[in-house]
C-alpha cells in the first residue's frame, strides 16, 4: 500500500502545480509598468529593482598578455539556397501554420481580468485634432475588439476623446490583468512542442545532407 500512498501523492502535487494560477498586470501611466504573479510569488518585471552595488576590489597590475591568434574563419553554408525556393516557401508556410496555432491556443486559454485603455487625441489646432481623431478611432477600435474577441473576458472599456486645446499632446493610459494557469501553458507546449522539434530535426537532416 506505501507505493500506492506515494503514487496519490506524486498526481496531487502535480495537480496541485497544474493549478497554480498566473497573473500579469501591465500598466502605463507617464511610465510603464509590468508584475508577474505566479501563485502567490509576486515578480516585478519592470522597471527593474535596482541592485544595491558592491564594493568594488582593487585590482591586481596584470602583466599584457599576447593577442590570441585568429582563427581561421570557415565560410558559412548558404542553408537557404540549399533550399531552393519550394523549400523556403514551404519552410515558411509551416512555420506561419505553427505560430498561428500556437497564438489561437494561447489567447483562447487567456483570461482578461480588467482592461482599461483611456486616449486623449490632440494636435496643433481643432482641424488637426478631427482629423487625428479619425485615424486613432479607426485603428484602436477595431484592434482592440479583434484582441477582447480572442480572449475570455470579465470586464474592459476602451474611451478615445478629443482635447480640441490648441496645441494639446496626445496621452495614453492603460491598465489590463491577464490571467491563465500552468496547465494551459504545459498543454500548449505537448501540442505544438513536438510540431516545433520534427520541424528543426528534419531542417538539421537537410543541413547536415
Amino acid at each position: 500500500m506505501l507505493w500506492l500512498y506515494i503514487l496519490l501523492g506524486i498526481v496531487l502535487f502535480f495537480a496541485i502545480i497544474l493549478a497554480v494560477p498566473i497573473e500579469v498586470c501591465v500598466q502605463y501611466k507617464k511610465q510603464f509598468f509590468c508584475r508577474l504573479r505566479i501563485g502567490f510569488v509576486k515578480i516585478i518585471l519592470y522597471p527593474p529593482v535596482p541592485k544595491k552595488k558592491k564594493p568594488k576590489k582593487k585590482k591586481k597590475t596584470e602583466q599584457p598578455q599576447k593577442p590570441a591568434p585568429k582563427k581561421e574563419e570557415k565560410p558559412n553554408d548558404n542553408f537557404l539556397k540549399e533550399l531552393g525556393l519550394s523549400g523556403i516557401v514551404n519552410l515558411f508556410t509551416r512555420i506561419t501554420e505553427l505560430a498561428a496555432g500556437v497564438l489561437k491556443d494561447f489567447f483562447a486559454h487567456i483570461i482578461i481580468k480588467s482592461f482599461a485603455l483611456s486616449i486623449k487625441v490632440g494636435g496643433k489646432d481643432a482641424a488637426d485634432t478631427a482629423i487625428n481623431y479619425g485615424k486613432v478611432c479607426s485603428v484602436v477600435y477595431p484592434l482592440t475588439s479583434a484582441v477582447i474577441s480572442s480572449m475570455k473576458y470579465t470586464h474592459y472599456g476602451v474611451d478615445i476623446l478629443p482635447d480640441f486645446t490648441k496645441g494639446a499632446e496626445t496621452k495614453i493610459e492603460f491598465f489590463a490583468i491577464f490571467k491563465t494557469r500552468i496547465a494551459h501553458l504545459v498543454k500548449i507546449v505537448l501540442k505544438h512542442g513536438f510540431k516545433a522539434l520534427k520541424m528543426l530535426m528534419e531542417l538539421k537532416n537537410i543541413k547536415d545532407n
